[in-house]
């Protein structure tokens, strides 16, 4: 898919990520207590008055669905995907991985997007559970903004604020603070860093901007497969004003504000 926004063209000075939800990960090894933390802070910023999106990621491959049901009978007679729809609610079935921020995307109108269970996860700041004290450095990477200590067995965790997991408001406190838009995971370098992982840090330490990152920073964003492609101001721009050509000599494209296109590839193309 291709996206741009006619009025202006060229890449933003601001900060383009102004809205863009900021997202957490709550990570620790298994039955560290990482749900107990991801609901506490769901709860409380919820109180706050956040509207709040969570990603669940598990390293097993079993059905979403529930068996039984009608949408997990119609995947078992081979729907690759299936959707169940109430006045209230969604439930999407998908027979596919996902792109992260495509996922992320999919949580719709949120404030704050809570993670958990991506323990290698380096595209936003880190919540680390132990559950001892060992555990500390094994799940450090340098994007770690709070330990929380479950179990009352992890009492320092080195520079990072222990919090307990009574504490959700010192919880959602650092959060707060701390917490910046999911990055696009390309290391692209556009961003003037080598990796994502070193651009996160910079964001934390107060020397990065987190709408430098080509998923906020421009006003042209090229999506292929899912993934988010690296565009620079040139190539992005030229892209850009070459679409728009093409579409200010149709009927009804002689004034567009926005622009989507999208197309599949056939593979004789």
């Amino acid at each position: 898919m291709f996206e741009a926004s006619a009025g202006d063209i060229t890449t933003s000075t601001s900060c383009g990520c102004m809205g863009a939800p900021r997202a957490v990960a709550v990570v620790g090894f298994k039955a560290a207590g990482k749900t107990r933390v991801v609901e506490a802070l769901v709860s409380e910023l919820t109180r706050r008055g956040y509207r709040v999106g969570t990603l669940k990621h598990t390293a097993e491959d079993q059905p979403l669905d529930k068996e039984g049901t009608d949408t997990y009978r119609h995947a078992e007679a081979g729907a690759v995907s299936s959707a169940i729809l109430s006045d209230n609610r969604t439930a999407i079935f998908l027979r596919r991985a996902m792109n992260l921020q495509r996922a992320a995307d999919a949580l719709g109108d949120v404030d704050f997007i809570i993670l958990e269970g991506f323990k290698m996860l380096d595209l936003a700041p880190r919540v680390i559970v132990p559950r001892g004290p060992e555990e500390v450095e094994m799940l450090r990477m340098g994007l770690e903004i709070a330990s929380v200590d479950v179990e009352g067995r992890v009492k320092d965790a080195g520079d990072l604020p222990v919090i307990p997991i009574g504490d959700a408001g010192a919880m959602a406190d650092v959060v707060e603070e701390r917490a910046y838009p999911l990055l696009a995971g390309l290391n692209c370098k556009a961003c003037g860093y080598e990796t994502c992982r070193e651009f996160g840090a910079a964001i934390l330490s107060g020397e990065g901007d987190a709408g430098k990152c080509v998923r906020y920073g421009g006003a042209v964003l090229l999506r292929v497969d899912s993934s988010v492609i690296a565009l620079n101001k040139f190539t992005g721009s030229a892209l850009a004003n070459v679409v728009l050509g093409f579409t200010k000599t149709l009927k009804g494209g002689e004034n567009p504000h926005r622009v989507e296109l999208e197309f599949e590839v056939r593979g004789d193309a």
